[in-house]
């Protein structure tokens, strides 16, 4: 018996799915992009790193609990075209820099100026206070912003002084102090941004020590060849190495006079660092060593000494001498030699402290 066939629906052709055309950049384009390419690419490549010279006016703050240091700075140049477009030429600058990680929280541009000084007078809770060529300036520790600077300051007005020798701070009384440019003192209380007058004998005391006269100041010895340890009863030297042997050697000085010997190295053109009288990293057991990297090399090295057992337990090469030398809270040293910002840590290093850096865009970190 014949059967219809069983009918089956047409199979539909398979399709390959369309593909996506990718957009190319059109070609009248391509020229101006690789013009840029090698204007601003190309350039920032080719170019060195700008100048940077730290300035000795650097002081500790406190920002989030954390002990940081507040470093002024000179940036001289900029790299590649896209910074030239956007970044001044000259800058000086102000970081916050944790010593003991090495991180910056922030860094600002102060200034424009190819000559132009800054040294950070004291710092708050909320502000630091800063004397610079162009007058006073607060900023605000949260992120360096400029809270109030020269004319803008209340209470000094137009009768602000722009030498940084027309400022100086208080410590006993938590206050900063200020001369006019017409030779009157007022006062302006930490964490404040108004300056008030003070009474007549605050200003005649305060008038032998302020000047509106524009000078860099008394510079503030570095170094010496010997100094007090933390307690302040015992002292460490550096004396000729016995046995006619060029150098100096380390010393520690008794309270009965007694010199006893710290380790046995030898080192050239020796000074101790210190912070006014005291010998920097005291605190943590170390003193550090500025001296020459040999006999016949007269660069300049910095190298950490432990009191406890007299060895070497770091040692950096420095482009010069030692320019200043602050001890902080947690008895981290820190300072500035040239175009080095350095750390000396209580766990026996000596470290770099890296400001300055920026990105392609002039961005700081």
């Amino acid at each position: 018996m014949y059967r219809t066939p069983q009918q089956y629906s047409p199979v539909m052709p398979y399709e390959t799915p369309p593909r996506r055309r990718r957009r190319a950049l059109p070609l009248f384009l391509v020229p101006p992009a690789l013009v840029a390419l090698l204007l601003f690419g190309g350039s920032y490549a080719v170019s060195p790193e700008p100048e940077v010279e730290m300035q000795a006016g650097f002081a500790f703050a406190e920002i989030d609990g954390r002990d940081v240091v507040l470093a002024p700075y000179a940036r001289h140049g900029v790299r590649g075209m896209f910074q030239m477009m956007t970044q001044d030429l000259f800058q000086v600058r102000l970081a916050a820099t944790d010593p003991a990680t090495g991180e910056v929280l922030w860094d600002r541009q102060l200034s424009d100026r190819l000559v132009w000084e800054a040294s950070v007078l004291a710092a708050g809770r909320r502000y630091a206070y800063l004397a610079t060529d162009s007058g006073l300036v607060v900023v605000g520790l949260a992120d360096g912003s400029v809270v109030a600077e020269g004319a803008g300051v209340q209470g000094l007005g137009d009768a602000y002084a722009t030498a940084r020798t027309a400022y100086a701070y208080d410590r006993e009384n938590s206050r900063l102090m200020a001369m006019t440019a017409t030779g009157g003192v007022l006062a302006i209380g930490l964490d404040e941004v108004v300056a008030t007058p003070v009474d007549a004998q605050t200003a005649a005391t305060w008038s032998g020590r302020l000047s509106v006269q524009r000078g860099p100041g008394a510079p503030t010895a570095a170094t010496g060849v010997e100094a007090a340890l933390d307690a302040g009863a015992e002292r460490v030297a550096l004396r000729q190495a016995p046995g006619a042997v060029p150098g100096s050697v380390l010393v520690r000085v008794t309270v009965d006079g007694r010199e006893v010997p710290v380790g046995a190295t030898t080192f050239q053109g020796a000074r101790l660092v210190v912070d006014g009288v005291t010998a920097v990293a005291a605190a943590t057991g170390h003193v550090l060593v500025e001296h020459q990297r040999s006999v016949n090399d007269a660069g300049v090295a910095l190298s950490l000494v432990s009191l406890a057992t007299g060895q070497v337990t770091a040692t950096l090469a420095v482009d010069s001498r030692v320019d200043r030398a602050l001890v902080g809270p947690d008895g981290i040293t820190a300072l500035t030699a040239g175009e080095v910002f350095a750390a000396a840590r209580g766990d026996g290093r000596v470290v770099s402290l890296e400001v300055g850096l920026s990105d392609f865009f002039g961005s700081h970190r």
